[in-house]
């Protein structure tokens, strides 16, 4: 989802909360961060790949902007071209300064910097995994706007997930971003990490939405140890068919569990990834919707030395090549809608 203002679109965003220094971005409203787990009221709130964009003339632009919980980092980006990144205090309102690299971008011939399916006149200012605090925007009274469609990709792509999915604290590197930018869609990522549930509170929310085109549900990982394969089974198949009848048109892709620890030894983990595995596929051949389609995890993330030490979340060429591999996968479902 993406607020509008007069000035600004705050993409990724679907409440602005009000803070004694600004205002809070987040991805899951209140109403539905209270259903959640005790973890996944947490992750909720982390605001991964939510962005402020505007476009302006200005020269110079002042921002302020903070993380109130932890040390972070923001980057900035202008259309799909990476400008900096700022580091932040926990608790403080930092003002930035940014300078337009107007320059150097007029000299190439403008098509060339389109290939993200970002036009480079908009500003993109991108959080990690943080709260993210947005305390003004000063361009010393020359006009700014939000983007308009032809600025920006024309399909938005709304990933739930796992901690997989959440992905990395530079939201850009995760594969789900990878992913978009190989495909040149809008990225809404969506990912709970460690509380992927399927709650049907959350089940009906991504049902009821209307501001996306392309969904994906990496499924499982998150309910092996604490559900069994027909409590899963059940919330993964009210989660499908709510977004499918709202949605009976749009491209959605099913995922099976990522290869993990589990996959190559010999526990009870094995055994609940490979029901859960199944499950799913029984769950798509039953349900036999056109636009619904599977895609196995192991030919994602084909590469176990490209994860970190825990053996579950991939490292930064472990999204890469994840990132590639999905793209591919989504490419051929994706050409003639």
């Amino acid at each position: 989802m993406s607020i509008t203002d007069h000035a600004i679109q705050y993409h990724n965003v679907t409440e602005r909360e009000p803070h004694p220094q600004g205002m809070l971005l987040r991805r899951y409203p209140r109403e539905v961060r209270q259903h959640l787990s005790p973890r996944g009221r947490m992750m909720a709130e982390e605001a991964t790949g939510c962005e402020l964009r505007f476009v302006t003339e200005a020269q110079h632009v002042r921002l302020s902007v903070g993380i109130p919980e932890q040390d972070g980092i923001i980057r900035i980006y202008k259309g799909g071209l990476f400008h900096s990144e700022h580091h932040l205090q926990a608790g403080v309102v930092r003002t930035l300064t940014l300078e337009e690299p107007a320059a150097r971008l007029g000299m190439v011939d403008r098509r060339h910097l389109l290939a993200s399916g970002f036009a480079p006149e908009v500003w993109r200012i991108v959080w990690g995994r943080s709260n993210a605090l947005f305390a003004g925007l000063h361009t010393f009274d020359y006009p700014v706007r939000p983007p308009i469609a032809e600025e920006l990709p024309q399909r938005r792509w709304l990933a739930y997930g796992s901690s997989i999915t959440h992905g990395l604290d530079h939201s850009q590197l995760s594969y789900v971003s990878q992913a978009a930018r190989r495909l040149q869609l809008d990225i809404m990522n969506m990912g709970l990490g460690g509380s992927c549930l399927c709650e049907p509170e959350i089940a009906d929310w991504i049902a009821a939405r209307d501001d996306w085109e392309v969904a994906s549900f990496e499924l499982g990982v998150n309910m092996r140890d604490s559900f069994t394969v027909e409590s899963f089974r059940e919330r993964a198949r009210y989660l499908l068919e709510q977004v499918i009848q709202r949605h009976p048109d749009k491209p959605l892709f099913l995922i099976t569990i990522y290869p993990n620890f589990a996959t190559y030894a010999d526990m009870e983990a094995t055994a609940q990834d490979l029901r859960f595995n199944e499950a799913l596929r029984e769950l798509a051949g039953r349900l036999r919707h056109p636009n619904l389609h599977l895609i196995e995890g192991d030919q994602i993330m084909t590469d176990l030395s490209a994860m970190t030490c825990d053996l579950i979340h991939p490292a930064e060429f472990g999204h890469m090549s994840m990132g590639e591999a999905l793209a591919g996968a989504m490419w051929p479902h994706l050409t003639h809608k």
